[in-house]
């Protein structure tokens, strides 16, 4: 009884061995805007093998990723990466939402309570005035539920406390990952010198490291630089041409092609936010990150740390040329070189054993509608137009006079509540009278009733991607999912939102300390990346989670 007893004994200490021995001390997640699946094989061939290939043919990859929501814009998937859940549950139903109490349109990181830090210049020196700006009026406030970072912090404490730190070109893509606890969330803001800022809501002055970084000017220095083509002119043959009339040219150019003389756009687009929509806007985070690594002295001892980064150049990109632009090929190929310095970077600060990153995308993007018109498919362009015009008059004649419709924004339509009481009519009728006309608009696929949503999405995969992303209370009353293909946005570039794989369909992968090498054909949801670290470091899921581990990565 006695040997067994120490046997046992024995073993348990073994296994924690290992369970320890695998454990990061720094966690990475890596949002890169607007990356679509495809784009991991698409463009396989033009990576290094220290970027991108290091981490699929050295990790876990999910192959069959997906978002099980819509709108799929930028806020919300943020918030879903780090909350393990959805918009229903996390709050964050779009970049912006119409507020029905405020009776205007708000932003999903706005805080009319805190103040921009660093915006102004502040140096953090003692006898420097403390000058806030509205300019950074931002927090995570309006995400109603906690993040892998805030789970983090609750599940270790005092002297070892894990340190949280988010940075993004984007104010939302670095706010809404670090969470509410975070020690630090940082953006850059590009109108005047070109810096990185942060709000009252984390601190009352900058940190020393972040004020040494700022005044280093990087920014200028990547201004003084030709955005030309990093590879032969036949690695591009796949896009298209390089000119055509599907691209959006920058402000202060007649056409959207290479080279592009970032000094001359920074004169005419207003200042260093011109580095945005460059592979400057990559090299600015990436660097930056390092600088928070030795700054803060993260993955150094203690518990795991996490820094949470989002690379927005990506999206600036596809916004202005699409997703077969020879500019998109060349950002991402410039990211990848730049993760291989990044990580060629955490092996020597951390050591290659003792840090893990996963790496996935806030959501995909469509095709250029005009583009794929002119091959003959089925895309084109809606907008409400004078919808709501025509839902006034109709809703006049059969329920009588009032102010119906407070607003048509995301897809959505917000009908008065006050009207509806008054009406005599249930609400269910009134919702499905407006959907039975919406339908009739060109474009329109669908258009879903609040009251039928949870019954549509019990036999409608679409409908159930609208569903997740409804939010009780702060989404409107009508959906509208337009025709696959379709979107309301400019005839150049592209944009995102909807249920359809193109949008939702985004890359998953794992690699470093704790995680195996492999592969799942199997369907994943982004809703399962948080469960699976908070299972890779033994804490419990976000206080909202509705994702699963996804155990086949973890060892």
């Amino acid at each position: 009884m006695k040997k067994n007893f120490c046997l046992i004994a024995l073993l348990t200490l073994v296994f924690s061995f290992e369970a320890n021995a695998t454990e990061p001390k720094l966690v990475i997640g890596i949002t890169i805007d607007q990356m679509r699946a495809d784009f991991l094989a698409r463009f396989e061939e033009h990576f290094s093998d220290g970027g991108f290939k290091r981490i699929m043919t050295g990790g876990f990859t999910c192959y069959d990723h997906h978002y099980g929501y819509a709108p799929t814009f930028t806020g919300p998937g943020h918030a879903s990466i780090y909350t393990g859940t959805t918009p229903s549950f996390h709050g964050i139903i779009g970049n912006d939402w119409y507020d029905r109490e405020l009776g205007k349109s708000v932003y999903c990181a706005s805080d009319s309570e805190a103040r921009g830090v660093g915006v102004d210049g502040i140096d953090g020196m003692d006898d420097t005035p403390l000058v806030y700006s509205l300019a950074g009026q931002m927090s995570p406030t309006r995400m109603l539920s906690n993040t892998i970072g805030d789970e983090m912090k609750l599940a270790t404490m005092g002297v070892n406390a894990p340190k949280v730190v988010g940075i993004s070109i984007k104010d939302r893509g670095a706010i809404l990952p670090a969470g509410h606890s975070a020690d630090g969330a940082y953006w850059f803001y590009g109108k005047d010198k070109g810096h990185f800022i942060s709000s009252t809501y984390y601190f009352r002055l900058l940190p020393q490291w972040v004020i040494d970084f700022n005044n280093r000017g990087l920014a200028e220095e990547l201004c003084n630089e030709v955005w030309s083509k990093i590879l032969t002119e036949d690695a591009y043959s796949d896009c298209a041409p390089d000119n055509n009339p599907y691209e959006g040219a920058f402000t202060g150019e007649v056409r959207p092609t290479f080279p592009y003389d970032l000094q001359h756009l920074k004169t005419a687009n207003g200042g260093y936010d011109v580095l945005k929509a460059t592979p400057g806007g990559n090299t600015l985070v990436v660097d930056f990150a390092l600088a928070a690594i030795d700054g803060e002295e993260l993955g150094a001892d203690g518990a795991c740390d996490l820094l949470a980064l989002s690379f927005s150049a990506t999206d600036y990109v596809g916004h202005r040329c699409g997703p077969h632009a020879q500019e998109t090929l060349d950002m991402y190929v410039r990211l990848d070189r730049e993760l291989e310095r990044f990580f060629t970077a955490l092996d020597e600060k951390l050591g290659r054993d003792n840090w893990t990153v996963f790496i996935t995308s806030d959501h995909g993007a469509a095709a250029v509608p005009s583009q794929s018109a002119s091959m003959k498919m089925p895309a084109n362009y809606w907008s409400h137009g004078n919808l709501q015009d025509r839902l006034e008059v109709e809703m006049d004649i059969r329920f009588g006079p009032r102010d119906w419709i407070q607003n048509i924004s995301n897809n959505t339509i917000y009908i008065n509540p006050q009207a509806i009481r008054a009406a005599p009519a249930s609400p269910e009728t009134i919702q499905r009278f407006v959907a039975d006309l919406c339908v009739e608009e060109e474009g329109v696929l669908m258009a879903i009733p609040e009251y039928d949503l949870a019954l549509k999405a019990s036999i409608d995969p679409i409908v159930e991607r609208i569903y997740h992303g409804h939010s009780q209370g702060s989404s409107g009353d009508v959906m509208l999912v337009l025709n696959p293909g379709w979107m309301t946005y400019g005839r150049t570039g592209t944009t995102h939102g909807s249920p359809f794989p193109y949008d939702t369909h985004v890359p998953c992968l794992f690699y470093g300390a704790g995680i195996k090498t492999g592969a799942t054909y199997e369907r994943t949801y982004t809703r399962d990346i948080a469960p699976t670290i908070s299972a890779l470091l033994s804490i419990p899921y976000p206080n909202a989670a509705t994702g699963s581990p996804i155990f086949d990565a973890i060892k």
